[in-house]
């Protein structure tokens, strides 16, 4: 589940935050880098 709010953008997987970045300034914090392996990694880049 990916959502905003104000500055803010979350991504939740199995209902825990994985992954917070604040929009504003481009800082980000990941909180589980188990969520992810080299198998399901990816990047969201704009197009």
């Amino acid at each position: 589940m990916v959502f905003t709010k104000e500055n803010e953008l979350y991504i939740f997987m199995n209902g825990g935050l994985i992954y917070k970045k604040w929009l504003k300034t481009c800082q980000s914090k990941f909180f589980d880098v188990m969520a992810y392996d080299k198998y399901t990694l990816k990047s969201i880049k704009k197009a």
